[in-house]
């Protein structure tokens, strides 16, 4: 009797309770959206700084082609773009030299955007917002999205369209019996992580599997070995701007632009250098407790197939400790099935907590941006909310699986 109250009065129950009118439940969707809708909106009427990451991917291989160095301190303009700094490497600025010598820049990124970019976001927003998943409730989802920038969707970053790439050789190819066919995702994030070396961490989702330990090692580790080896070759073969390019891209990802993640909090809260050695050995160690937390919870946490997707999915780039606005779409989702997951392993108290603390916590975001709050920096806090969620979770899954099983194992009686 005690726990009815909990039960009644957690978020989303009063969130339901709320919003169980048509119309003040798309009130609650716009409060959440908020803060990206409104941000595109301002930056795209006030003319701001956009789509710099694919300007600096098809000037720097213009740059490139006319014999100059993309990663020098003042590299050569490019005229009609603003371009940011150009990190990848010479491989991938080889690859737009062509669509460049026959569209130029203007037409390249038009191409770019229409044929790539919007169809890979609406597929990743499909996937995160509208997909029906069984036990995950809109509201946790929207709250999810709430956590989001606008820059997200505006700095027109290759690595939307590899995300996409990789959901999509996850989510269409499944072998005769219907499972998940694992040779396209293998195939893609080997190939993505030529540009962009992180997504090597999306191998992660073989440890989640629902097979022997060994067996989700084995099929980690070897790919893991041949993502090494394929970045190795990117390195051996980059020719004559290699070493710029090693130099800029620590630089930039390390010292410059740390990301909303695990380096943010780690420089900006602690002071720990980027570059510092005590930095890369704090990372590993949370990418180590992110990712036994999430093996528990695939294990204990009662998941179906494709909550088993999203999860891996969401996981993946939340546990890469350089986090950035275009790897965030699928954090959204993920969140909200942890919460859908918390219900199912906690009881009513632990439910009326949780629950109250992720909805607090992400309704203060989008408070804290409409009446511009700059002490509260939403999205990284956020990130770090979703972070603390997967250990707890995780904990709450172990705790609550070892005391039911020693509650259905009684201890034998003594031998007589």
């Amino acid at each position: 009797m005690i726990l009815k109250p909990f039960e009644s009065m957690d978020a989303l129950s009063v969130l339901r309770r709320l919003t169980d009118f048509r119309p003040l439940l798309c009130l609650f969707i716009a409060f959440c959206a908020w803060p990206v809708v409104a941000g595109m909106y301002h930056m795209i009427t006030h003319h701001a700084w956009m789509l710099m990451d694919i300007d600096a991917v098809l000037c720097g291989a213009k740059t490139l082609a006319s014999g100059h160095s993309p990663y020098a301190i003042h590299p050569p303009t490019c005229a009609g773009v603003r371009p940011a700094a150009y990190v990848y490497a010479p491989q991938v600025a080889y690859l737009f030299m062509p669509f460049i010598d026959h569209l130029g820049i203007p037409g390249t990124r038009t191409l770019f955007l229409w044929v790539l970019l919007w169809p890979a976001t609406l597929f990743l927003l499909w996937f995160a917002l509208i997909k029906r998943f069984a036990d995950i409730d809109m509201r946790w989802r929207w709250l999810g999205f709430a956590a989001l920038t606008p820059m997200t969707f505006l700095c027109a970053n290759v690595g939307i369209v590899m995300h996409a790439i990789v959901l999509a050789s996850l989510f269409f190819f499944r072998n005769k019996e219907g499972e998940l066919s694992r040779w396209p995702f293998t195939a893609a994030v080997l190939l993505c992580s030529c540009v962009k070396p992180t997504f090597l961490v999306y191998f992660i989702v073989f440890m989640l599997d629902d097979v022997a330990l060994w067996r989700r090692a084995f099929a980690f580790g070897w790919r893991a070995v041949a993502g090494i080896g394929v970045n190795q070759l990117m390195i051996l073969t980059d020719g004559h701007f290699g070493k710029a390019w090693q130099k800029t891209l620590h630089s930039v990802t390390l010292a410059r632009q740390p990301g909303m993640g695990w380096f943010e909090l780690t420089n900006f809260v602690f002071h720990v250098p980027g570059k510092s050695d005590l930095n890369w050995q704090l990372a590993l160690g949370f990418m180590l407790v992110m990712g036994l937390a999430g093996m528990a919870i695939a294990h204990w946490g009662r998941m179906d197939d494709d909550e088993r997707l999203l999860f891996g999915m969401g996981l993946a780039p939340l546990m890469t400790p350089r986090i950035l606005d275009y790897d965030m779409i699928l954090i959204a989702p993920y969140a909200a099935l942890l919460m859908a997951i918390a219900y199912r392993v906690g009881g009513g108290i632990f439910r009326f907590v949780m629950s109250w603390i992720f909805a607090g916590w992400m309704i203060w975001g989008v408070c804290s941006y409409i009446f511009k709050i700059e002490a509260w920096h939403r999205t990284p806090m956020a990130m770090l909310l979703f972070g603390c969620l997967t250990v707890i979770v995780a904990l709450r899954a172990v705790a609550g699986h070892f005391g039911l099983k020693a509650e259905a194992e009684p201890e034998p009686s003594p031998q007589t």
